[in-house]
């Protein structure tokens, strides 16, 4: 799955919040204290030369426009936030969230809203970048990238203008292209956990995986998320770490369908350490027989023994089918971890199986891919991008 596109994901949510722009800022130091205070209008002074007062100046009129908001008072809160903005143009936080407020009070803060507002009004940034977000979601990588490049143009020093591009290229994916993004978001901002998590899954990408464990580290060390357990032990497991992948993974996993990759993974490391009847509990139960198992709930009957290989593709084809999410490639990853276990001479041909198939942005990509390096066998040509996946002929498009 590309579960580390989604740990790294998130910039919409995270900007339509008043009261997590305002818990973000620095406190400023002492000498900035005249500069954060408003004047006898209410409003802040005008930007000086410390960003770290001009920031905290901008928070606390992010607080004031959460205030005004709940009061009613919708203009005020608008103009607020504007002028935030004005204080801090390079955190976008505060353009995307004006843009998501003046859409909430007009009753258009849907998909369709952000689509028109973003058309009509192409130089706002906020709403450029709320309208990226969106075409991300909608696997409309192109649109994504026009609209960041538009704010690159006016606002070059923003980190996450540059962390958002750098997403869109690795959900496309297009990894040259989001490594020169996240090389420059980090100059720009060394401490951005969004940054290096994406680095990290770049570094998965090309083998680096200590250098992958240590960008996933330091991102969890900065600003923790709940699905890092899972980023972090799988990495362990790429670097063949498996007691250390097991531990880490044995943190209390999300609720299913998610949390059973947790489970999958960690039943590979201790079956790697323990074999396959002493790691088996670890799987937990298997799914109750019957229509609409979700995926990767086959998976774990599998690793079980209650259902054979042609099963297991089955259940994918129809996942697919469904929810068109690669179920078929990572199918056969699971299926050769299988085969390695129990030392059967088709691993190595289901692994170049996975390569061939797999969007590079998936975790199971980046496992087949570890494997291979392991055994010291040559990868096959890389998983299909987005155009040589348009490319294809419809009924090769279905079998994948």
């Amino acid at each position: 799955m590309n579960f580390h596109f989604r740990a790294a994901g998130a910039f919409l949510v995270a900007a339509l919040s008043l009261q997590a722009v305002a818990a973000d800022a620095p406190t400023p130091p002492a000498s900035a204290a005249s500069a954060t205070q408003p004047t006898a209008s209410g409003q802040c002074l005008a930007p000086t030369s410390d960003r770290a007062a001009n920031h905290a100046c901008a928070a606390g009129l992010a607080r004031q426009a959460e205030a005004e908001s709940t009061a009613g008072h919708n203009e005020a809160a608008l103009a607020a936030l504007a002028r935030a903005d004005a204080l801090a143009p390079t955190d976008l936080s505060f353009a995307m969230t004006r843009a998501a407020l003046a859409l909430k009070f007009a009753n258009q803060l849907t998909p369709a809203g952000i689509a028109a507002a973003a058309k009509a009004s192409p130089d706002d940034i906020g709403l450029a970048l709320m309208h990226a977000e969106l075409s991300v979601a909608t696997k409309d990588y192109p649109a994504s990238l026009a609209d960041l490049d538009r704010v690159i143009a006016k606002r070059p020093d923003a980190p996450l203008a540059w962390e958002m591009r750098a997403s869109s290229n690795v959900a496309r994916p297009d990894f040259a292209a989001a490594r020169a993004d996240i090389d420059h978001a980090l100059r720009l901002e060394p401490k951005s956990a969004i940054a290096l998590r994406l680095r990290g899954v770049l570094r998965n990408n090309g083998g680096d995986h200590a250098g992958a464990l240590a960008d996933f580290q330091a991102a969890h060390a900065l600003a923790p998320r709940p699905d890092d357990p899972f980023v972090i032990g799988s990495t362990q497991f790429l670097q063949r770490r498996f007691g250390d992948a097991a531990q880490t993974l044995a943190t209390q996993a999300p609720p299913a369908p998610d949390g059973m990759y947790w489970r999958l993974w960690r039943y590979m490391a201790l079956a790697r350490l323990e074999g396959t009847e002493q790691a088996s509990g670890s799987l937990g139960p298997g799914t109750q027989p019957g229509p609409g198992v979700p995926w990767p709930g086959p998976v774990v009957d599998y690793f079980h023994g209650s259902i054979d290989a042609a099963k297991l593709l089955d259940d994918a084809r129809r996942s697919q089918a469904a929810n068109d999410l690669s179920q078929v490639c990572e199918a056969h990853f699971y299926m050769a971890e299988e085969s390695l276990l129990r030392q059967r001479d088709d691993a190595t041909a289901l692994l170049r199986k996975t390569i061939a198939e797999c969007p590079q942005n998936f975790h199971e990509y980046e496992g087949a891919a570890a494997e291979l390096r392991a055994a010291g066998l040559a990868l096959a040509a890389p998983g299909p991008t987005l155009a040589a996946a348009a490319a294809m002929p419809p009924a090769s498009a279905a079998s994948r």
